[in-house]
């Protein structure tokens, strides 16, 4: 009789501290996830904070111009262009041309967005095709330009949105396939104030809550345009 009492009390114990142990490691996991969401959510802000303060980045012309918004809301998400790379002219373009000739065409794909500068003025252009070394444009240049005093610059357009069916949110560089930035994103807000230049991010995952994630940030090249 002392036997099965014993043996009644141990397994009555050993229950106990399996269910102990169960619940500890089942709270143990929540906290990791949430851990790591927030990890993730903090990792996206970050990297969208590289991509919003390089907002017009080599383009402070043109947007003091008023030909390009560096920041600017699309679609519920927000849309960033900064200058990729710079082109040097091999040849003269004469107003009218849609033939222009450069040094290089590395990374010229039709559908691409070009801007010439020169000394003061600005304009934007659509790449139809390339040959060799020469670029055709979609529309004629307006005005003359010069090898020794014009820069062509190949704009980047970077959009981030929130793939609400999926609860994902994405980020896209010109045409290539929107990757995936952030999952388990319940809410991805983005407001830009064009007279503070300000743009503000908030953030919500569907494993947290109501706890959000937000940042504000200051485009400085848009200020050094005259634009903020």
């Amino acid at each position: 009789m002392e036997c099965l009492i014993g043996l009644s009390l141990s397994l009555f114990v050993v229950c106990a501290c399996l269910e102990f142990f169960g619940a500890a490691q089942k709270s143990y996991f929540r906290l990791k996830e949430k851990e790591e969401a927030a990890q993730s959510a903090l990792a996206a802000l970050d990297k969208m904070s590289t991509d919003i303060l390089r907002a017009g980045e080599g383009l402070v012309l043109p947007v003091s111009l008023g030909l390009i918004e560096p920041v600017a809301e699309s679609g519920g998400g927000l849309e960033i262009i900064r200058a990729e790379r710079t082109y040097e002219l091999s040849a003269a373009a004469g107003a009218g041309d849609t033939r222009i000739r450069l040094a290089a065409t590395t990374d010229l794909k039709p559908g691409r967005e070009i801007c010439f500068v020169d000394d003061g003025n600005a304009e934007v252009h659509t790449v139809s095709s390339v040959e060799s070394k020469d670029v055709i444009m979609t529309a004629p240049a307006g005005r003359a330009y010069a090898p020794e005093r014009t820069s062509l610059l190949l704009l980047e357009k970077i959009l981030l949105t929130l793939d609400t069916r999926q609860g994902v949110l994405r980020r896209r560089v010109n045409f290539s396939t929107p990757q995936p930035l952030l999952e388990d994103a319940a809410e991805a807000g983005f407001f830009f104030d064009r007279i503070a230049n300000l743009v503000r991010v908030r953030l919500r995952l569907n494993s947290q809550g109501d706890a959000a994630y937000e940042l504000q940030l200051f485009p400085k090249n848009a200020a050094l345009a005259g634009k903020g």
